[in-house]
């Protein structure tokens, strides 16, 4: 088993499994219900993602950072540890896949115009795997390094905004129905319970009764970026761009100068957020992993890596072909699925073994 995680590298692998594609998936959604009260579904999105993560930490703290899938084997069954196992796997293959497919249509659409899909593929999905097998601490340790790159990019991009901020844009204040509101949050909500891999992550924590305070603290920060950046976005081009443009945060960034002498940074910008996507394909690829390994009962997981890498390059040139089916899902389809997978599934198990552990207290208390 790899050396343990400390805190922070744990909250910064939780902010990017997250924020990366969130903050190119999440405005035109939820510019689409609520135009210039969008930056409040973030808000709302946060007081509900604190509640999930309390749950999450409260399984974790309660199984004292066991593996998952274990614990649920020796809290319920093997047969129901295996079928939740199958789920997960599932989901996280599609994730991954998912995610991926995002990446991938960006730089087509932006970058690289004429390279062929699959040879894309293919060096993304190498580049993380060989990421991966240098290790969740390592991985961590990295990814904290490229976090703080933030504090030299987030100002820059920031100041060489200033000029083009309106404020007005903003304006009127909760004009939406609370309807409205619920609609523009809920995909804010679905990423947001992405916290959900710390469930993965724990066994690898220094401190595993921590992961309800490394999920909130790792929400806050996304929060933070997010309601700053869809802010922005709005301040600059106004609610009615905002939706109708597929990449409006890179938009942004391209109006983005300093005087005379710092122009065109948005490659600078871009190149910084492909580092982030490869770190949270790392990461993804790194809880599959886990999860089959936790689910088929192996030791080593370097013999199926090849496969695992062959069912995601499938399913991310196939599944996800057309923009639109991705688009779909993003917008209306991930709810229900993450919902279920992140957070009932695990608390229906956790409350099993509450009650299994009350009737089995209650029998030996019993005299025969």
């Amino acid at each position: 088993m790899d050396s343990k995680i400390s805190s922070w590298n744990a909250v910064l692998l939780v902010v990017n499994s997250i924020l990366p594609t969130a903050f190119i998936i999440l405005p035109p959604i939820v510019v689409t219900y609520l135009d210039q009260d969008s930056p409040w579904s973030i808000l709302f999105a946060y007081a509900v993602g604190i509640g999930m993560t309390a749950m999450i930490g409260v399984i974790i703290k309660h199984n004292n950072g066991t593996p998952f899938l274990e614990w649920v084997s020796t809290v319920s069954s093997p047969v129901v540890s295996t079928l939740l196992g199958l789920i997960l796997l599932q989901y996280y293959l599609d994730a991954s896949s998912s995610v991926l497919r995002e990446f991938i249509n960006f730089l087509k659409d932006t970058v690289l115009f004429h390279t062929p899909v699959l040879l894309l593929i293919v060096i993304s999905l190498l580049i993380t795997a060989y990421m991966v097998r240098q290790g969740i601490t390592t991985l961590s340790q990295v990814n904290s390094l490229v976090f703080l790159l933030y504090f030299i990019v987030l100002p820059v991009y920031w100041f060489g905004l200033k000029n083009y901020l309106d404020i007005h844009r903003l304006l009127p204040v909760f004009e939406h129905s609370y309807r409205e509101f619920l609609l523009g949050s809920i995909t804010p909500v679905t990423w947001f319970s992405e916290v959900a891999i710390l469930l993965f992550l724990a066994p690898y924590l220094k401190d595993p009764k921590h992961a309800g305070r490394i999920g909130r603290r790792a929400l806050l920060i996304i929060t933070i970026l997010l309601t700053i950046n869809l802010s922005e976005m709005l301040m600059i081009f106004g609610s009615n761009y905002v939706k109708a443009s597929s990449y409006p945060g890179f938009i942004s960034i391209s109006v983005v100068h300093i005087g005379n002498f710092l122009e065109n940074l948005d490659i600078f910008f871009i190149a910084y957020w492909m580092l982030s996507i490869y770190f949270k394909l790392g990461i993804f690829l790194f809880v599959t992993l886990e999860c089959f390994k936790q689910t088929f009962r192996v030791k080593e997981i370097e013999p199926y890596l090849v496969g695992i890498l062959m069912v995601i390059c499938a399913e991310c040139l196939y599944t996800w072909k057309d923009p639109s089916k991705l688009t779909a899902l993003n917008a209306q389809g991930r709810f229900p699925i993450m919902m279920l997978v992140n957070l009932l599934l695990p608390t229906l198990i956790y409350l099993y073994s509450l009650i299994a552990s009350k009737m089995k207290t209650k029998r030996k208390e019993t005299p025969s």
